[in-house]
């Protein structure tokens, strides 16, 4: 997505360009406070303002299952997408891999609301509800991640059609940064912990983008097994119950009072590094 394009986006999704809709709980956003360039923009891009649903449990988990038999991607392009947004050149595709985990190990369930948290205990949906996908889509291109069904959806449904249209390949500079990356992890000190990893990385100023930009590539390295915490073990090839990763949160000292530290990142210490077998399984064709 071109400079011209975000810069219209930024502008329709300003917390000021919104109105809330009471009715359904949603915000909406309006375009006619826009220059008819800016209009003209979306329209060309073919972006809708406010693609609002009303978003349930059983309906999206089935939507994600949809997914399943669409050809378009694969672990390695879905890996690839990834390293191109550590490295810069495609930011939406920071959010790509776990969306993807999420998608192919999607099954048909009950909800059944986890003992200490207010959420499904298979897949972490919490409750029925309007969203604006479109809101969620701009986030994403901003280099966000959304790890929940609802995030894994809006994400996939626009990333098929873009790498079908030869968006999302790393180049090399997108590689070796990726690289870089993970020899830093492999570097850290024993002890070292996620808060103090998080801070050597942004003074080391490798990666672009912003402190959730990061989070979001580290966890989801984390929820793929190819950084290890310390509670549970986690790969690619298998499903674990949101239930449980949230659990391992109540084992940990750097969660206790914060909203901001999850695991599976915060069950990382350096002496953990990088689990180069689970590694090689999506990313082989790049490291």
């Amino acid at each position: 997505m071109d400079k011209k394009m975000l810069d219209a986006l930024k502008k329709l999704y300003h917390h000021t360009n919104s109105e809330y809709d009471v009715e359904r709980g949603v915000s909406l956003y309006r375009t006619e406070t826009m220059e008819p360039a800016e209009r003209k923009q979306l329209e060309q891009y073919g972006w809708e303002a406010n693609d609002t649903h009303e978003i349930t449990h059983h309906d999206i988990n089935r939507m994600l299952i949809a997914l399943q038999s669409d050809g378009r991607a694969s672990w390695s392009r879905i890996a690839g997408a990834f390293i191109a947004g550590v490295g810069g050149s495609f930011p939406r595709g920071v959010s790509s891999l776990m969306s993807y985990q999420r998608m192919i190990h999607m099954q048909e369930h009950d909800y059944e609301q986890a003992e200490r948290f207010v959420c499904c205990k298979f897949c972490g949906f919490h409750s029925n509800q309007w969203e604006n996908l479109s809101r969620i889509r701009y986030a994403i291109h901003l280099g966000s991640t959304y790890g929940s069904t609802t995030g894994a959806y809006t994400d996939l449904t626009e990333l098929y059609k873009l790498l079908e249209r030869g968006y999302g390949f790393p180049k090399s500079e997108d590689i070796q940064l990726f690289t870089q990356l993970l020899n830093m992890l492999e570097a850290a000190a024993d002890e070292e912990t996620p808060g103090q990893f998080e801070k050597r990385l942004t003074s080391s100023k490798l990666l672009k983008g912003t402190a959730g930009t990061r989070r979001g590539i580290l966890q989801s390295l984390a929820m793929l097994g190819v950084l290890p915490n310390a509670i549970l073990p986690l790969a690619p090839g298998y499903w674990t119950n949101i239930e449980e990763i949230l659990n391992g949160e109540h084992e940990l000292n750097n969660t206790k009072g914060r909203s901001d530290m999850e695991m599976p990142w915060a069950g990382w210490q350096g002496k953990l590094g990088v689990n180069r077998d689970i590694l090689v399984q999506p990313f082989g064709e790049y490291i």
